[in-house]
């Protein structure tokens, strides 16, 4: 046997034992019209992809060693695409966060599907800062990873190649994987425990898109208001064109929305706008999106 089929050999074990201690912690979760995967938290709890998930409110889950156990929701975090879970299950440990993953590096994508663990690895493609869904949430780093994942494998688990867990994984454009960290996962988790919701950031206004405000950049004007909404309470009127949030400039009512995430309730944002052509500043404490 040559060095290159040794280490080759070497490789292929290490990939298939690595695939094995991560799918101990990987279910399968079924509703009535789908099945993903799913990872076990901790005790007790599952967490997987939000958007795989139909709108019902119990699953069934395939455990590790076949067995199939009732899950109920216990919460949904869009902003983020983290579901949670609940099921009776033995004692589950904490699974170890990896280090923060460097481009290059590999990654293990591992779901279960009918026959099993499902499983892809490829490189971290794509490694960078913090950044905000298209929904609001915070997402603390954004890792896109060199492959592609299979329906079933959504929400299952990215392991770094000791073992250690990177986040969920989630699909994106043309079926890329996308990691939701782990760290996210946890603050998710922790909120959903609690009150089985996230709260969103809420204005109490509708805006609608302006173009050629000063400097040429666009903004959003008031065309309505709650009554009691943050926005009213502040002082702000239908007809005022916001154009900067904090100091950075707002160029469409989208930009309003993205900074109305799920860490932003309770602070205070300053509005600049334009109000009858004159320029002025407002401060908003930002309130909860009330729930339907």
């Amino acid at each position: 046997m040559t060095d290159a089929a040794f280490d080759l050999a070497g490789f292929s074990a290490a990939l298939a034992a690595a695939t094995e201690k991560a799918a101990a912690r990987v279910v399968m979760v079924e509703g009535a019209h789908e099945a993903l995967s799913g990872v076990l938290w901790r005790t007790g709890l599952v967490v997987t992809a939000h958007e795989g998930l139909s709108g019902d409110e119990e699953f069934t889950v395939v455990m590790p060693d076949g067995t199939r156990k009732s899950a109920t929701i216990i919460g949904r975090d869009p902003s983020t695409d983290v579901a949670l879970l609940k099921l009776e299950t033995g004692e589950v440990g904490e699974w170890p966060a990896a280090a923060a993953p460097k481009v290059g590096s590999l990654a293990l994508a591992v779901g279960r599907g009918e026959n099993g663990p499902i499983t892809a690895f490829g490189p971290v493609s794509e490694a960078g800062p913090a950044w905000r869904s298209m929904r609001g949430g915070l997402i603390d780093a954004r890792l896109v990873l060199g492959l592609r994942l299979v329906g079933r494998a959504e929400g299952g688990a990215v392991v770094a190649a000791d073992g250690s867990l990177i986040g969920l994984a989630v699909t994106g454009p043309r079926r890329r994987a996308i990691v939701i960290p782990a760290s996210t996962i946890g603050r998710a988790v922790a909120t959903l425990s609690d009150k089985g919701y996230v709260a969103r950031g809420y204005l109490g206004v509708s805006l609608h898109p302006v173009t050629g405000q000063a400097g040429g950049s666009g903004g959003a004007i008031v065309v309505g208001l709650e009554p009691q909404g943050p926005a009213a309470k502040a002082g702000l009127v239908v007809g005022d064109i916001i154009t900067t949030w904090n100091g950075e400039a707002v160029e469409s009512v989208g930009a309003v929305s993205r900074r109305l995430g799920t860490d932003v309730v309770g602070q205070t944002a300053k509005l600049g706008l334009v109000r009858g052509g004159n320029a002025t500043e407002l401060d908003v404490t930002i309130g909860e999106r009330p729930r339907a």
